[in-house]
């Protein structure tokens, strides 16, 4: 697992790790800006973000890259079982594991944008 902390190109994200067909999980913490990457399960990175950066669960999102896709709409997407309870709690009942606040989703693109140039 890592903590971001400078912007990374793809070339160096595969240099951490060769990730399989250049898929890779990663938590963004919309509220401290900082981004992980490089677990198993997002809730890994989430519990790292939490004892790293004293994250809060309700402001981390869990994203996927596909670092081998071109377009930047076919390489992040937010998919993660731990985006269903933050949904409920940002007042979406129904959960779901994507980010529904249109206004959180933009908040954590522009944060791993900071960090990854896609």
């Amino acid at each position: 697992m890592i903590i971001l902390d400078h912007l990374y190109t793809k070339d160096e994200l595969f240099a951490i790790n060769e990730f399989p067909n250049g898929f890779v999980k990663g938590v963004v913490d919309v509220k401290k800006g900082c981004v992980a990457l490089d677990a198993d399960m997002h809730y890994q990175l989430a519990d790292y973000l939490k004892a790293e950066q004293e994250s809060k669960e309700e402001d981390m999102w869990g994203f996927n890259l596909w670092l081998e896709n071109d377009e930047f709409e076919d390489i992040l997407e937010y998919d993660s079982l731990i985006n269903i309870h933050n949904n409920q709690v940002h007042g979406f009942p129904r959960g779901g594991m994507s980010i529904m606040d249109p206004g959180i989703e933009e908040r954590a693109t522009e944060v791993i944008k900071k960090w990854i140039q896609l």
